[in-house]
Formats: structure tokens, C-alpha cells, sequence
């Protein structure tokens, strides 16, 4: 019973859904029927529109075409009168020969009755053709008279006593020197002349053009109407408007006249006080578009009959097929709902491989919506270009009912490539292939996590390289730079013995000089393994080049010949001389090494200026001013893949012992930090080219010191040293005593303590080395400070790095210098720790 009443209730609701349906059928047939009468009428109307439209633009046209007519006519007349005029002003010698040049010029000009020559009081002087009697009473006369026209002047048609026909006169002054009136040149224009051009212009009927002047008369009608010639129409409000009109462009009005609509198109005579006028009658015009109006109603009228004959049709059809489709309705919607709810994206393929229906899921994955896939190839849908042929064996194998999975690429509708596994699969229907489907599922997330896996493995190993470097220069700074100590103590003894022009004085110099560069390229390699800066000032390039060549002329295979061209001149870059002696002995040994069977060391240095970025083989230059070191060899060259990998930490070309693979990826640190660039250029077997590009500096490069004579210096205060290795305390207890001070030197820190501690007022200041056995430097300089709180202390360490001057500072320690001491280092920061105290 339940179930029966379910039913029911489900066959009503069918019912009311069909009974609406079929409403809203007619309506929407009643709705079309409204909008073809409408679209009808409003085409029906729109017709007349354009008809009137239509006969407004060729009425214009016609009234524009008389005026230019008109025009062309006058100004030859006026040509003839302004010509007659000129030669009155001169005055003729011959009177006859003057008369028969008048005659000339009438014969000339048909719409010229007759050329008259008036005196300054009115009396006939010339004449030709047949002008009419005149007086000084003319109103031409009298308009010339009262009035300087410097033009021409068109007089108000009159009619000729001789012969009854209308003419106007068409004058100009003839000028005294004195600018009054001297005479007058009249010429006599033949209205019907005029007229003859006007019957030319058939229009048809209801038509008429016409001739007015600007005051009112009417001078030509055509029909003819001889009755209205000369009369004035201002009253008349279609002519009114026509002739009171300003400018020069054409007016179109409408107006009513016996009863009848008239359209005017009225055109000023350029130049000329006239005006042409053409005219219609607007029910003659309108006669076809009355006829074409009915025809059309009654087509309409038939076409919504057939209409709704239709629609009765197409209801009684519905009914059939509402029946018909009711038993497949909740199937339908079910199997459409397991498709478009898939979490997959599906797509259905027509035997041609041509899409015939996407899921909700395709259209978010791939951005196509349903309209737009369909219908398309699948290939051609969402394959990349370069998968094409893979996609081509897919079909083929679903042509042949197998199955294909595999993972690829898929292109989105903006062109972004998506990771997707792919499933296609035939569908089989009576024995046969009827389509065939494809399941995408996107693997985009796992795919950029196994390449962001692998970019973080690789950076982890770069990270691990470095850390290497920095690991082990940490550990061999201090025994290094203990070594350095010594040398450069010695070094500088030995060159305070010796004059300055003694033979011996410049190897001295070269020794401290490489000693020097040695220490300094511990530190460089401690700034390149933990990612600090070094310090730099202003560099003379040149000066640093030439210097860096004597290390590298001397080490070069006997093979090699050196070529160097130093146009740079004074240029100069904000690096220290060490990072450019590096750039130069790397780039050197590195094209050496490239020459084991000899070969040419080509090494430039010049100014080069950037106007604007450049793609340089290892990086982007940005425009500027830069000097250029250029490193070429002839040697063995590279392939493309050893030129990716050049600059690596640890990679190498070079047998095992011969390299560390270091050189070149201190040379790109160096390069980095100062801002530069670098750019590779190889082929194997034609040798290498490294262009190196600094920063041009405008400033001058600061001098090195050589004099110690300036050195500032103790006056006898008493430093307590700590130095754990005793060749190293002794050495910095000689320099501290040749600085002035008397040093107590201790290689153990806790004896150190214990003297301060017995007699915490008898020392000056300390000097401490930061790595020891027992304890840090910034350990024993925390219990140095419990013990005395004010006393100087000055840390001595192989490596300076943010972390150990925040802690230095922390303690209260008031300098820190680095291994190996120089005595110039040591004397400054002996006196700036013992300013308050110290008379050096």
C-alpha cells in the first residue's frame, strides 16, 4: 500500500512537471509569435527610416550638386565683370576696341545677357549684348554708392521692360586712387539661362528644385512656376529656415505645404547670396515602402500561424517521447552521477579517438570545460607536442582492444604541464570497438616532491663540500698562520737591516710580500668554506696584475709563452690585492695546466663599459662600468660537460694528487663577492677563454704602507701573554718589545691567571691567544676580568667570524687581530687598547 501511494504521489508530480512543460511551450511559441510581429514591425518601420534616410542624403546631394552648378556659372560671370571692371579702372585708350573686348566676353558666356560700363554719376560709358536701360537710380547703383563692396554684388531679380524676362545684376566698383567710387561693371545674368540647368534635373514626380536669393525672392523654379518668380517666401517656414541659415553646409528640414509633408534639402551658393533648394513629396517617396509594408504583414501573419501549427506539433510529439523517456530518467541520472563524481578524470573517446564526453574532474584538472572538449581530438587536446608519437601507440593499441597504462605528461588548457598516470581502455559492444576511455589521475605533488627531494640531496652535498673546506681550514689556520708569524717577524727584521737600495732589499721584499698573500689566502679560503666577507679597500688592478705575474712568470712549463697587454691603466676596483694575485694565479695555473705540450699564455687586462645586461656563459652581467681580465690559452679545451661543472668545489680535470678541484670555485667566490662576472668560452682542441669583469671604481687606490718608522709605541707597560706554542711567545714577546713593551710571556693559562692574580696592579694589559689546551682565549679572558675588571685585553685568533666577535665582545675583550701578527696590526691595536695609559 505504501509503495502504491509512493508511486502515485510520484505520477502526480510527473504529471504537474509535464502539464507545466507544455505551458510553458506555448508560452514560450506564444512569446516567439510577439517577437516576430515586433521584429517585423520594427523592420517595417526601420525600412521607412531608411527610405526617408535614403531621400534626404540624395536630395542633399542634388541641392549640393545645383550649388556647385550654380556657383561654377556665377564666378565666370563674375570673372568677365571683376576683368571689365579692371580695365575701366585703367581707363581704355580705344573706346571701340574696349566695346568690342565687352562683346567678346558676353559671346563667351551664354548666361551673360550683356556687359555695362556706368560712369561715376551713373551714366552709361560701355556696353555689349543687350543690357537693360539703367540710371544712377538702379538699386545695384545705389547699393555700390552708399557702400565700399570690395567684392562682388548679386542684386534682386527684376524684370526687363524691353523683353519681360527676369535677370539680376551681377556689379563691382571701379576704384579711384582716391578709393571713391570711380564707375561700375555690371553684368546681366539670363535667369532662364540659369533655369535650363535646373530642368536638367529630372526627379520625378512630387520633386522640385529651385533657385532663391538670400533676401527672400525666388529666382528659378523647376516645375516652372512663373507666377512665384521674383516673390519673396521668408514667410513660409521651410524657406525661412533654408534661407536665414548660417555656414556653408547643407540643411535638411521637413515642412508642410498644402497639405503635404515635404523634406527640403536647402545648399548655399558659395560665395554668392543664393541658395538652392530641392524638394519632395514625402508621400510620393513613401508610395513603395506602403506597398512593401502590407506584403510583409501578411507574410508574418502566415509565418505565426504556421508557427503555432507547429508548436501543436511539437507538443503532441513530447507526450510521446515523455513517456518513452520516463523509464530511463533515474538510470540516466544515476550513471551520470557515477561519472561526473569519479575522483579521477574521465573522458569518453569516439572510434576516432575524438572526445565525446568529459567528467567534472577532467574540466578542474586540464581547465577544459565539456563544450570545449568535445568534439576535439584527444592528441591534439591536451598531448604536448614532443608525446605526440607515444600518444599514437596508445590508440593504436586501444584499436587493437588492449589495455595501456603508463605515467607521462599532459598539457593544461594555459599550457602548464601536469605528471598524470594514465589509464586507456576499449569499450566493446556486438562484437566490435564502439569507443573507448581514458582515467587521469595527477601525480604533479609526488612527482615535484621527488625532484625537490633530489634538488635538497644535492644541495645537502654542496652544503657538505663546503663544510669540508671550511673544516679544514679552521683546522690548519693556527699551526699555519703560527708559521707565517715567524716569517713575516723575521722577514721584516731582516729588511729593517738592510738599506733600501741594497741587492738583497728586493727578494726581502717579495718574501714579505708572498708571505703576506699567504695569510691572507687562509683567510680567503676561511671566507669562501663559511660564507663571510673579506675585507677590501681601493686596488690599483694593474699594480695587483704586474704583481701577481712575477709569482706566475717563474712557475710556468717551459713550454708556455706568456703574452701580457695591460691597457687598464690607473683603473681601479674596491677588492684587496690578495683576491685579484687569486684571480690571477688561479686563472694562470688553470690554462697552464690546459698546456702540457706548450702553448701561449694570452693575459689582458682592459676597460670595458656595459650599456645594457648581458647573458654572460655562467650568469647575467648587469650594465656598467667594469675592468675586464682576460685569461686565454691555446691548450686542450673543454667539452659542454665539463664546462657546466668548472666551478664546483672538488671538481677537477686533473690526475689524482695534481689538483683539489678548489682553484676555480675560489675564483667564482671571489668574483661573486666583489660583484663581478664571468664568462667561459672553450672548444676542444682550440683552447680556453675566461673573462673575468670588476666593478670600475672612481676612486684612488690607497697606498701601501712600507715605512714602519710611524708605528705607534709602548713606553715600557708591562703585557701579560699567553701563547701555547713557546717558538710563537717568544716571537711575540721580540715584536712586543721592539714595540716599546715589556712583555711576560707564558705558555700555560692557568700561570698566566695566577700571576695576574698575585699582583693584579702590575700589569698593563693582556695579549691572549684564542686556541689553547686548557681553555679559549674568551674563557681566560672572562677570568682575567673577575680577577682585575679594567684591564685591556686583546684576543689573538687564525680566524675572524661574526660568531667569535660576538663572543669576544660578550667578555669583554676590546680587540681581536688575526695570525700571523704583523707589527704594524699588533702596534695599533697594543695602543688603541692602552690609549687612556699608552704615550706612543
Amino acid at each position: 500500500m505504501a509503495y502504491t501511494a509512493q508511486m502515485h504521489e510520484r505520477s502526480q508530480v510527473t504529471g504537474r512537471r509535464r502539464i507545466d512543460s507544455h505551458t510553458i511551450v506555448w508560452l514560450v511559441g506564444a512569446l516567439l509569435v510577439a517577437i516576430m510581429a515586433a521584429v517585423q514591425v520594427y523592420d517595417v518601420l526601420r525600412r521607412r527610416a531608411i527610405v526617408i534616410e535614403t531621400t534626404e542624403a540624395m536630395y542633399a546631394s542634388v541641392a549640393r550638386s545645383l550649388a556647385e552648378q550654380t556657383r561654377a556659372l556665377l564666378l565666370a560671370a563674375d570673372l568677365a565683370v571683376a576683368e571689365t571692371a579692371a580695365e575701366a579702372a585703367r581707363g581704355p585708350a580705344n573706346a571701340f576696341a574696349f566695346e568690342q573686348q565687352l562683346r567678346e566676353r558676353v559671346s563667351m558666356l551664354p548666361q551673360l545677357q550683356g556687359l555695362l560700363v556706368l560712369a561715376g554719376d551713373g551714366k552709361p560709358l560701355a556696353s555689349a549684348g543687350t543690357p537693360p536701360p539703367t540710371s544712377a537710380d538702379e538699386s545695384y547703383f545705389a547699393v555700390h554708392r552708399d557702400n565700399a563692396f570690395a567684392s562682388s554684388y548679386v542684386s534682386l531679380p527684376f524684370r526687363r521692360h524691353d523683353n519681360g524676362r527676369w535677370a539680376v545684376a551681377l556689379s563691382r566698383r571701379v576704384p579711384r586712387s582716391d578709393g571713391t567710387l570711380g564707375g561700375l561693371a555690371v553684368g546681366f545674368l539670363d535667369l532662364d539661362h540659369l533655369g535650363s540647368r535646373f530642368a536638367s534635373v529630372n526627379l520625378g514626380q512630387g520633386s522640385e528644385v529651385s533657385l532663391f536669393h538670400r533676401e527672400g525672392p525666388l529666382l528659378i523654379r523647376f516645375p516652372a512656376d512663373a507666377a512665384e518668380i521674383g516673390r519673396t517666401l521668408l514667410d513660409q517656414p521651410p524657406y525661412g529656415d533654408s534661407l536665414s541659415a548660417t555656414g556653408t553646409g547643407t540643411l535638411v528640414t521637413h515642412g508642410e505645404r498644402g497639405g503635404h509633408d515635404i523634406t527640403y534639402a536647402a545648399q548655399p551658393v558659395a560665395s554668392f547670396p543664393l541658395v538652392t533648394v530641392a524638394a519632395v513629396d514625402n508621400a510620393v517617396v513613401l508610395k513603395p515602402w506602403n506597398v512593401s509594408a502590407m506584403h510583409s504583414a501578411v507574410r508574418t501573419s502566415l509565418f505565426c500561424l504556421s508557427v503555432l501549427l507547429l508548436l501543436g506539433l511539437v507538443l503532441r510529439q513530447l507526450r510521446r517521447r515523455e513517456q518513452a523517456e520516463a523509464s530511463l530518467r533515474v538510470q540516466t541520472a544515476l550513471l551520470d552521477e557515477l561519472f561526473e563524481s569519479a575522483p579521477e578524470a574521465i573522458v569518453m573517446l569516439d572510434p576516432e579517438q575524438r572526445v565525446a564526453r568529459v567528467n567534472r574532474e577532467f574540466t578542474r584538472m586540464f581547465g577544459f570545460t565539456a563544450e570545449q572538449a568535445r568534439g576535439r581530438p584527444m592528441i591534439d587536446l591536451i598531448v604536448p607536442d614532443e608525446l605526440r608519437q607515444d600518444a599514437r601507440r596508445t590508440a593504436e593499441a586501444v584499436r587493437e582492444s588492449r589495455y595501456s597504462s603508463l605515467e607521462t605528461k599532459r598539457m593544461r588548457s594555459d599550457g602548464a604541464r601536469l605528471h598524470v598516470s594514465e589509464l586507456v581502455a576499449p569499450i566493446r559492444g556486438a562484437g566490435s570497438n564502439i569507443a573507448s576511455y581514458a582515467i587521469y589521475r595527477d601525480i604533479t605533488e609526488r612527482k615535484l616532491a621527488e625532484a625537490e627531494r633530489t634538488k635538497l640531496e644535492s644541495r645537502l652535498r654542496q652544503a657538505e663540500k663546503l663544510e669540508a673546506i671550511g673544516t679544514m681550514a679552521g683546522g690548519i689556520a693556527h699551526d699555519f698562520n703560527g708559521a707565517l708569524m715567524a716569517i713575516l717577524r723575521y722577514g721584516e727584521m731582516a729588511r729593517a737591516a738592510v738599506p733600501e737600495d741594497a741587492p738583497t732589499r728586493r727578494p726581502i721584499d717579495n718574501v714579505l710580500s708572498a708571505a703576506n698573500r699567504a695569510r691572507t689566502l687562509v683567510d680567503q679560503i676561511l671566507t669562501y668554506g663559511r660564507s663571510t666577507h673579506s675585507k677590501q679597500t681601493v686596488v690599483n688592478a694593474r699594480a695587483a696584475v704586474e704583481e701577481a705575474l712575477e709569482l706566475v712568470r717563474p712557475s710556468l712549463p717551459a713550454g708556455v709563452e706568456l703574452n701580457v697587454s695591460l691597457p687598464a691603466g690607473a683603473a681601479t676596483v674596491i677588492a684587496n690585492s690578495t683576491q685579484v694575485h687569486q684571480l690571477v694565479t688561479n686563472l694562470s695555473s688553470n690554462a697552464a695546466h690546459a698546456m702540457r705540450n706548450g702553448g701561449t699564455l694570452s693575459l689582458t687586462l682592459e676597460i670595458v663599459d656595459r650599456a645594457q645586461d648581458v647573458n654572460l656563459s655562467h650568469g647575467l652581467l648587469a650594465a656598467g662600468r667594469y675592468v675586464r681580465l682576460a685569461v686565454q690559452d691555446t691548450g686542450c679545451g673543454m667539452v659542454p660537460a665539463v664546462l657546466d661543472h668548472i666551478f664546483e668545489p672538488f671538481f677537477t680535470t686533473k690526475e689524482l694528487g695534481l689538483g683539489t678541484g678548489l682553484g676555480l670555485a675560489l675564483v667564482q667566490g671571489i668574483v661573486s663577492e666583489l660583484g663581478g662576472g664571468i664568462d667561459v668560452k672553450s672548444r676542444v682542441g682550440e683552447g680556453s677563454t675566461f673573462h673575468v669583469y670588476l666593478p670600475r671604481s672612481d676612486a684612488d687606490a690607497v697606498a701601501t704602507k712600507e715605512s714602519m718608522g710611524s708605528l705607534p709605541r709602548g713606553a715600557g707597560q708591562r703585557i701579560l701573554l699567553i701563547e701555547d706554542e713557546r717558538p710563537l711567545m717568544l716571537l711575540a714577546e721580540e715584536m712586543l718589545a721592539t714595540l716599546g713593551y715589556e712583555p711576560a710571556g707564558f705558555t700555560k693559562p692557568l700561570e698566566a691567571l695566577d700571576e695576574l692574580r698575585a699582583d693584579p696592579s702590575r700589569l698593563d694589559a693582556v695579549l691572549v691567544d684564542y686556541l689553547m689546551p686548557e681553555m679559549t682565549g674568551v674563557e681566560l679572558a672572562k677570568r682575567l676580568r673577575a680577577a682585575r675588571a679594567d684591564i685591556p685585553v686583546v684576543l689573538v685568533s687564525s680566524y675572524e667570524g661574526p660568531l667569535l666577535l660576538q663572543e669576544a665582545f660578550a667578555a669583554g675583550i676590546d680587540h681581536v687581530i688575526i695570525k700571523p701578527l704583523a707589527l704594524d696590526e699588533l702596534a695599533a691595536a697594543m695602543a688603541n687598547a692602552l690609549a687612556p695609559t699608552s704615550t706612543g
